[in-house]
């Protein structure tokens, strides 16, 4: 029986590719197929609905954004690979709420303008939920690229974005104020299948 994989195409995530393919093991036949790590909990829903026997491999916030949208699909996580990097602003990629490094959240106005990779629409939309009912509004702008690039210049009070060394929000002089997910690597596929 052949085995599909979808891994994601990031060479810097080698080793937890290696983890996951150790846990897979070795006995089947197995056919990768590369895709961005947003893209690959949507393929491997696609192929198994299909009968295919497939796993994905990718980030577990890419994963919840995509049971945010999905929440009736039958992919669950089936083996969690933490993620331990030392040169991670908190040892694993978290999305985060960012804004001025000189501010708290809580001297900012009420009215604010947040610029959100849209990669994670429905996680930034169920954060900023929260936010709204304690008086705030926000008008939202969604990126596909460098969401700090629209904070710095000047089209966003604050930025919701993936962090993992911290390097690009210290060089626009932004601050973590929340973290709203912290991510490991994951396993996903059809329980039982």
């Amino acid at each position: 029986m052949v085995v599909f994989i979808v891994r994601p195409n990031n060479r810097s995530l080698a080793n937890y590719v290696a983890t996951a393919l150790k846990y897979l093991g070795t006995s089947k036949v197995k056919r990768f197929i590369d895709s961005r790590g947003e893209d690959i909990p949507y393929l491997v829903d696609e192929l198994s609905q299909n009968g295919t026997k497939v796993y994905g491999l990718t980030g577990r916030d890419l994963f919840k954004e995509y049971k945010l949208t999905k929440y009736n699909s039958k992919l669950s996580v089936l083996k969690t690979i933490n993620w331990e990097d030392k040169k991670a602003l908190f040892g694993k990629p978290a999305l985060c709420l960012l804004g001025p490094k000189n501010k708290k959240f809580e001297d900012l106005p009420k009215k604010l303008r947040v610029c959100i990779n849209i990669k994670y629409k429905n996680l930034a939309k169920k954060y900023l939920n929260q936010l709204e009912s304690k008086g705030y509004t926000f008008e939202r702008k969604y990126l596909a690229g460098s969401t700090e690039t629209a904070y710095s210049n000047g089209l966003s009070d604050l930025v919701i974005e993936i962090v993992y060394t911290g390097y690009s929000i210290n060089k626009v002089n932004l601050a973590v104020y929340d973290k709203i997910f912290e991510s490991d690597f994951v396993v996903i596929g059809v329980k039982n299948d």
